[in-house]
C-alpha cells in the first residue's frame, strides 16, 4: 500500500521540525507493521534530540516520536502479533515479537531516516516488537498514551528500580511530564514525604496539587542547604530527572548516607559530567540508571493500565493539552522556556 502521509521532520539541529508530506513505497519487510496513528506524546527526550544533547546526530534528516497509539492498516506476513484493523499501544521499550528492518521513507525524493517506530506522522511503518495489542476502548482512552513511555517509565523506576516505604523521604527533581508521574505513583502508594523540586513556581504547585507535601524552588532557595537542614537524616529515594549535572551532584550529597538511591532519569548534555565522591558508594549510596523504568511491555501493560485508571491517579490534572501536527514547534518551544505544564498530547486524526 504505497501513501504519502503528513509528518515533522527534524532536518537540522536547534531548528523547527518542518511538517511535510513523506513518501512509502508500501513494501513490509520481516516483522514491519503499517500502523495509522491516532495520537502521540511529546516527551521531554525528543527536545533533547532536537538540541542534539547526545552528541552529532549522523541520521539527519529523520523522523521523531516514540509513544502513541494507533490502528494496524496492513503487515508483513511474517507477524504474528496483531493483525489487520487491531488497535495498539506503541511503545519505544521493546516487547515480543521481531525486530524489524528500519522503514524505507522518502522525501523530497531522498532517503529519509527514521527508526523502527516514530510517532510524529499520521502513519508508520514500526517493528512488530515496538506495539502491543490493546482493545477498542483502550485505544479512545487517552491515558492509555502514557504507558508508550512517560508513564511506564515513571512507575517502572519506582516499583522496579527501588524500593518505596511509607516513611522513607522520596524527592523528585524536575517536575515534567515523568516528575509528575513519579509523585503520583508515590503518592498511590502511600509515601507519606515526597519532595518536589523544580524552577518553575507553577509546576511546583500542580505537584503539590497530586501529592508533593514539600516543594522547593530550586531558583530562589540554595538546593544543597535546604535538603542538608529540612532532612538531616537523608534522602532515601531521589528521583533525577532534569539532567542537569549540578542537581544530579547535589542530589548525590543529599540522600542517606546508609541506603539512599539516586534514580537517574534525565540525561545530561553529552560533555558535561556531575561530580560525587565515589567512597558514599562503598558505604551504602546507590546510583541507578534508568531506561524506561525497566517496563516490559506485553507483561506489565495491563497492570499499570489499572494504576492509571485509580481514582487516586489524578490524570485530568496532568495532561495539559492535545494538539494538532502543525503546532508541535509551539510546544517545544514552551517546553525550552519551561512553561509547559503536564503532558502535551498531538491528535493526528484530523491530519487523514
Amino acid at each position: 500500500m504505497k501513501l504519502s502521509f503528513k509528518a515533522a521532520i527534524l532536518k537540522k539541529l536547534n531548528s523547527p521540525l518542518i511538517i511535510d508530506y513523506v513518501n512509502f513505497d508500501g513494501v513490509l519487510l520481516n516483522g514491519q507493521v503499517l500502523v495509522k496513528i491516532k495520537y502521540s506524546g511529546i516527551c521531554g527526550s525528543q527536545l533533547g534530540e532536537i538540541e542534539g544533547i547526545k552528541g552529532k546526530d549522523k541520521y539527519l534528516p529523520h523522523l521523531m516520536g516514540h509513544e502513541g497509539i494507533g490502528e494496524v492498516v496492513e503487515k508483513n506476513r511474517k507477524v504474528r502479533k496483531v493483525k489487520k484493523g487491531d488497535h495498539v499501544l506503541l511503545h519505544w521499550m521493546p516487547s515480543n515479537g521481531l525486530n524489524s528492518p528500519l522503514p524505507r521513507y522518502e522525501w523530497k525524493n531522498k532517503k529519509l531516516n527514521a527508526g523502527n517506530l516514530t510517532t510524529f506522522n499520521t502513519y508508520a511503518v514500526v517493528s512488530e516488537n515496538k506495539l502491543t495489542k490493546i482493545s477498542k476502548k483502550q485505544s479512545d482512552n487517552t491515558k492509555i498514551l502514557l504507558l508508550g513511555c512517560t508513564a511506564s517509565t515513571a512507575i517502572g523506576s519506582a516499583k522496579k528500580l527501588t524500593k518505596l516505604s511509607a516513611d522513607d523521604y522520596v524527592a523528585v527533581s524536575g517536575c515534567g511530564a515523568i516528575g509528575l508521574n513519579i509523585i503520583q505513583y508515590a503518592k498511590f502508594v502511600g509515601v507519606k514525604n515526597i519532595i518536589a523540586v523544580d524552577i518553575n513556581d507553577e509546576k511546583l504547585n500542580l505537584a503539590k496539587k497530586i501529592g508533593a507535601n514539600y516543594i522547593l524552588n530550586s531558583n530562589k532557595i540554595n538546593f544543597l542547604k535546604y535538603f542538608k537542614k529540612k532532612f538531616p537524616a537523608g534522602i532515601n529515594n531521589f528521583f533525577e530527572c532534569t539532567g542537569n549535572t549540578r542537581v544530579i551532584s547535589d542530589a548525590f550529597e543529599c540522600l542517606n548516607k546508609n541506603n539512599g538511591t539516586q534514580i537517574l532519569i534525565g540525561v545530561p548534555k553529552y560533555k558535561d559530567k556531575a561530580y560525587f565522591y565515589t567512597l558514599d558508594l562503598h558505604l551504602g549510596k546507590k546510583l541507578v540508571g534508568c531506561k524506561g523504568g525497566d517496563f516490559k511491555p506485553d507483561v506489565d501493560l495491563n497492570e499499570y493500565f489499572k494504576i492509571l485508571n485509580n481514582k487516586n491517579f489524578l490524570l485530568q490534572d496532568f495532561i495539559a493539552n492535545e494538539i494538532e501536527l502543525k503546532d508541535i514547534n509551539d510546544v517545544f518551544s514552551d517546553m525550552r522556556k519551561n512553561k509547559l505544564l503536564g503532558k502535551c498530547i498531538i491528535n493526528l486524526q484530523k491530519e487523514y
